[in-house]
């Protein structure tokens, strides 16, 4: 029988990884991460939908009240105002809908067929008052640039607006919309004609009233 101490010690082989371990573990990593960053995304998709589809929601019903008031819907001066700075985006609409509901200015809508002349300062005046349709709408639809005030959806973008009984109008109403999330760099997947509007191949991304 031998003693401890006559017991020679084995061996100890290396506990390190080799390179193919560790190319598993690297696209392991990837993996994980690439779900977690599209999981990311969609939620981030799905949120700026709601907060887009609750803006639409409000400003249909503040459009119903000002037709109640004024005995029909507001129609833009310019409609087809580009955006500042996506050329392929109008925001006569957006600053329109801006006017008409908050009471803030009115050189956007069209008054007894003439534009208005109060300029949108972000602030309701005494004589504009009578003007407001809603006072409270969400501060996150409401958006500042240089030339004004407009109202935007859940992606950052103007809310789209034609009259109704207009040539390019699916509605005998309004037509409200938002591209949803519009990628710049595609800009075939937005328009503004009928023919577009109708063509469900063309707007199932979108966010609309139609």
């Amino acid at each position: 029988m031998k003693t401890y101490w006559q017991i020679k010690p084995t061996r100890r082989t290396s506990s390190g990884f080799t390179l193919i371990e560790l190319l598993i573990v690297i696209a392991i990593i990837a993996i994980l991460a690439a779900l977690t960053m599209g999981a990311f995304t969609f939620a981030q998709q799905a949120a700026s939908r709601n907060r887009t589809m609750a803006a639409m929601t409000a400003i249909k019903g503040a459009l119903e009240r000002y037709k109640e008031k004024f005995g029909e819907y507001p129609t833009p001066v310019n409609p087809t105002e580009p955006h500042p700075t996506e050329a392929t985006l109008y925001i006569g609409g957006a600053r329109m809908l801006y006017q008409a509901i908050t009471g803030d200015g009115d050189n956007a809508i069209m008054l007894k067929g003439a534009a208005g002349s109060v300029v949108s300062d972000g602030q309701i005046d005494a004589p504009e008052l009578e003007n407001v349709i809603d006072g409270s709408m969400p501060k996150p639809v409401i958006f500042k640039y240089s030339g004004g005030y407009y109202f935007m959806d859940g992606f950052a973008r103007p809310f789209q607006y034609d009259i109704g009984g207009s040539a390019e109008a699916v509605n005998p109403t309004f037509d409200l919309w938002s591209f949803g999330n519009y990628d710049p760099s595609k800009p075939s997947v937005i328009g503004y004609s009928a023919a577009i509007k109708k063509d469900e191949t063309q707007t199932g991304a979108w966010i609309k009233n139609w």
